[in-house]
This record gives C-alpha cells, structure tokens and sequence, in this order.
C-alpha cells in the first residue's frame, strides 16, 4: 500500500455537492483600431508533437461555473479563492489613467503562446477577448457571446455569438472567427500549440460553426476543465486568418483598451476602446505600463502610487517591506488578501529521456541529495510551503504535509536526510559514475528569478558528488530551451493558470503535453490521467490523481519537488472595481481591467 492509499483512507467524506452533473443553461454578457507600434520579434516555436492519450473516456467531471448557464457540481478546493467585496454604496466612477509597472516586456502580442515568464499575463489581457471570462473566485461568465448551453449529455458547448463585435481594427467577430483561435490553440493552424491553454486538444473532437453567429464545441466527454481553460489570459479570440508573424508586429484583440504607444523594453500606453462591446466599460480612460525589473524599485513605485497593486512573497520581497505593506494594511490604508500559492510547483527538473538522466538511478540521486528544509529556508525563510505535485498544503489535491516529511524519499531531515545523502552518493556509483558526475545546470539571465533556488541546489547536489556548471540563457532562448528539452537539470518554478489536477496532469506530465519540458512518458499516467478527467466523483477523482502522483514522485522519480510559497496581494484604497479569480496571473477578469476604477 503506498503512502497515498493510506492516507486517502483518512478524509472525511465530501458534501453532496459533489455527486453529480447538474446540466442548465444560460448566461449572459455582453466591441472594439490598431496602432503599429514598433515591437521585438517572438522565439521560434519548434511544434510538439500532439498527445495521445490512447484511451478514449467516459463522461468526467463537473464544470466549475457558478452563474447561470451550463452549471455543475464544483469540484472541492478545500482553500477558497479569496475575493474582496465591493465598498457598499460607493459607484464606479470613469475616467483616470492607471499606472502600473510590470518586470519584463512581452517579446510579441500574441497572447496565446506567451508563457514563461508569468509578467506576459498583465500586459496584452486587456487588449482580447475571450469566449469565457473569469473575474471572481472560481465564478466563470460568458465573454463574447449572448449565451451558452450544453448538449449531448454535456459533451457539447454551444455559444451564441451576439452581433457588433468588432475587433480593434473593424471588423465584425463571427463564429469563424472563434473557431480559428481555438484550433491556432490547439496547434491545428501552424502546428504550434498554446504552451498554457493547449491542452484543451485533449478534450476536443470537433469544432463546428453552422452558422456565423454560432460555435459549437464537441467534447470527447463532459469537461469540468475546460470552461476553466477557456477563461484564463491565454486562451484570446484573433480574427481568422491571423498569424503568429501578425502577431509580432501588432496585436489582433477586441478588448476594452487599444495599443497606441509600444516603446520596446520600456512600455506601453493603452487608451480606452470606444467601441468595446461591454455597455458602459472600461471606466478607465486608459492604462500606462513601465518596465521596472528591480523587485525594491517595484515595492518604491507601489508605496508612491506609480502602481495601485502589487503582489509580495518571501522570494521576491524583502521582509522589511512586506512588514511595511502589512503595516498599511493593518491601518486600513491599502486593503491585502492571502492566496495559497502564486504559481504551481518548485522543483529540480531532469529530462528524462536523455542521458544522463535517461538513467533512473541518477534522478533517484539528485532527489535523494536535495536537502528541502535547507532549500526552502534560504529561497523563502522561514515560509515556505511542503508541496509533492503542484499543490501547496490546503489544497484539495495537496498531499498533508505529515505525510511527506520523513516519508517522502528526498524529504527526510536531521540523520534521515544524512542517510539519504550516503544512500544518493552510491546511486551516483551505481549509475556509472564512480568519480561523480560533471552536469549542465540551466539557468536564465533575465526575467523573473529563481537564482537563489538554482544555486542552493547547486550546493545540495555537490554533497553527493553532483556538480553542476551553470548554463545561462536568455529569456527568449532559455523559453525555447524548455519547449525543446534542450537542456539536463534545471532549478525552475512552472505556474498552473487553473489549480485543477486535470492541467497538472495534462499540460505537463501526459506523453507530448504542451509544457511537457521533460521528455517524459509513461503510458500508465496517460491511461489514468483519462480516467481521473473521466471521473464525476471528486474523492475518486482525488484517489486517481495520488496514484499518477505516485508514479511520477515516487516510481519513476521524474523530477526532484521542492518547497514553494504563498502570496500576499495589496492594492491601494483608491483602487476601485478589484477582484481575484482563481488565480492572480492568469484570470482573464482582472487583467481585462475593464472593471477597475479610480475613485479620486
């Protein structure tokens, strides 16, 4: 029995809400010229190969909308996205320009297959639009269209498309329209596939429009994923017919602001779209973005109000000023809000089918070798957070931290974490490697940082006789490094756009996922990585994804997990119109921005 099967044993058994697909309809929502601005150019995208996740599926699991339309049992998430409420009585108010600073300059305008660096999300959302929308805690809303429903027992998605939706440079959006960016998701136009929202191809069979005002979307079964999918930053409407080359030059949206100043590597100035399809919206007359790369300038322009909201972690700000925010906080002259983790996961990732690493007894090592409780005292304090797959303590899907430390192989501490050293030395021998072994550690040069993580590592692996060189990158190359699996060991934080199993699964791990950056493959993941989507009952659905999380963590030790962290969001009394979603990078509502305003 493995350490999972025990202590699934032990959760308290889930409401009722959990049981069954619940199929309604309805919802409702309610468009928007094109500068040229000077741009730079986009990393060549070397196209994956697409998944085959051979087995075919049962019907899975319910969607996660919670207003009027297709709804369905939400899936238990045990942590809450926590949102703000509205100031009672206080009405929006137009007009303003926000100012924002964010650290890194989107290398092009193509919102679907920016990925890596998480700074890519807050630019370009407020120039799309998307099929669904989500702007508060887990509540998904139609974007574009008058309405939608299911058919088909759940497995297909109808969308009616309003008309008047116009894109920034005047033409009407039609259905074909949504068709073309959901197959340019999936890869089907160019081969390349979305490296956030591609794995949406994992549950689409078709992609119908009968007519120019209606999509509809044919599942291989009823998805409680892909609403979810369909609703984060990534996942934008080009018109038809746009390319990747296009989208270098300028953008393609339909959203509440229009582009009409790109300075490279310095920023961007957007303004108000008059003909944005939502009545009443944007109450901004416009939004100005900076580059501003140092982590203490950011925490100086957010105290001085050059930007309105700001998020803070143990990584990336010092305690001296999360002490400062949580003071104002405490005075009442900002509001805050905790989230239980800003990305996904923290690990050492190997590429599994390449030597050396092609060798299981050398990622059985260098998982061995990896001192956690060190690793996250120096990268986080005395703050971090023990997570296996993806998941932070307080999830639904986390495995409890009683149940890692000490069990887990490479989580042991004091003479535990000793032996494992010894244990990961001999591993070194017993691979081939009698003298140890002389390995590339990737690393960036630019961009959000994970360089204190990469060189603790370092230190953790040299007591096992594993010494890694550094081998930096820019940001551009070390992206289409990963995409490649063009590289042996890299300290890397990846983020999840949804907190659903159903992406950790099949974005990275299924065999040929779109973030797979691992050369990974095994066929008994694929299998029940189908059977866990497939599955409506949410303690089931929970008991599949432990077993998949046994392979990858234990069986076939794919890569080394290592502690993460939480997050502290601020953001300015003045700041008006703020919510979370899901998840502060990656919702579309918030970084739509469309419903902010300034109230003086």
């Amino acid at each position: 029995m493995s350490y999972h099967e025990s202590y699934v044993r032990m959760w308290r058994p889930v409401s009722s809400l959990a049981v069954s697909i619940l199929l309604a309809l309805v919802l409702a929502c309610g468009p928007g010229q094109e500068p040229t601005p000077p741009p730079t150019t986009i990393p060549t995208a070397t196209a994956k190969p697409v998944p085959t996740a051979t087995p075919t599926a049962a019907p899975l699991a319910t969607p996660t909308p919670t207003r009027p339309g297709p709804t369905a049992t939400p899936t238990p998430t045990s942590v809450a996205t926590p949102s703000p409420t509205p100031t009672p009585g206080v009405q929006p108010k137009k007009g303003g320009v926000l100012k924002q600073v964010y650290e890194v300059y989107p290398p092009s305008y193509d919102q679907q297959f920016l990925s890596v660096q998480r700074a890519y999300s807050y630019w370009l959302p407020k120039l799309y639009s998307n099929l669904l929308v989500n702007y508060e805690g887990d509540q998904i809303d139609c974007e574009v269209c008058a309405d939608w429903h299911l058919e088909d027992g759940g497995k297909t998605m109808v969308f009616n498309l309003p008309p008047g939706i116009k894109f920034h440079n005047g033409k009407e959006m039609t259905s074909a329209d949504l068709a073309y960016s959901l197959k340019m998701l999936t890869g089907e136009i160019d081969g390349i596939v979305s490296p956030r929202s591609g794995v949406v191809k994992e549950y689409i069979q078709a992609i119908e429009t009968p007519n120019k005002t209606q999509l509809k979307v044919r599942l291989l079964r009823p998805s409680a994923f892909v609403p979810k999918i369909l609703s984060i930053t990534t996942s934008a409407i080009y018109p038809e017919g746009t390319t990747r080359d296009d989208l270098a030059k300028k953008p393609a949206g339909s959203g509440p602001f229009i582009l009409t100043k790109a300075v490279p590597g310095a920023g961007m100035t957007f303004e108000r779209n008059p003909n944005y399809f939502k009545p009443g919206l944007p109450y901004l007359d416009g939004v100005e973005v900076t580059v501003l790369s140092d982590a203490t300038a950011q925490a100086a322009a957010f105290l001085t109000h050059k930007t309105e909201y700001t998020w803070a972690t143990p990584r990336d700000t010092s305690a001296q000023i999360r002490d400062q925010y949580k003071k104002l906080a405490a005075e009442k002259r900002m509001s805050s809000v905790r989230v239980p983790t800003v990305c996904g996961i923290s690990g050492a990732w190997m590429v599994n089918s390449k030597p050396p690493f092609n060798n299981l007894k050398l990622r059985q090592a260098v998982n061995l070798a990896l001192d956690r409780d060190a690793v996250g005292k120096v990268v986080y304090g005395n703050e971090y957070v023990e997570q296996l797959l993806f998941f932070n303590q307080g999830f639904y899907w986390a495995t409890p931290k009683e149940q890692i430390w000490n069990i887990v192989p490479g989580w042991g501490t004091g003479a535990k974490k000793q032996q494992e050293i010894e244990q990961a030395k001999q591993l070194v021998k017993d691979a081939g490697y009698p003298n140890g072994i002389d390995i590339l550690q990737l690393g960036r040069t630019t961009g959000w940082s994970t360089q204190s993580m990469s060189e603790e590592v370092q230190r953790e692996l040299a007591k096992a006789d594993i010494r890694t060189k550094f081998d930096l990158s820019d940001i551009a190359t070390h992206s289409q490094r990963m995409v490649d699996a063009n590289y042996q060991l890299h300290a890397f934080t990846y983020c999840l756009t949804t907190f659903d199993p159903d992406e950790a699964v099949g974005q990275y791990w299924l065999t040929g996922g779109a973030r797979n950056n691992f050369a990974y493959s095994n066929p008994e993941v694929d299998r029940l990585y189908i059977a866990m989507s497939s599955e409506p009952d949410p303690a089931k659905r929970r008991a599949l994804f432990f077993q998949i999380q046994d392979i990858i963590v234990l069986k076939d030790v794919a890569f080394a997990t290592l502690p993460h962290e939480a997050a502290d969001i601020y953001w300015w009394n003045r700041l008006q119109g703020f919510t979370l979603g899901f998840h502060y990078f990656f919702s579309s509502g918030l970084w739509r921005q469309d419903r902010l305003w300034l109230q003086d």
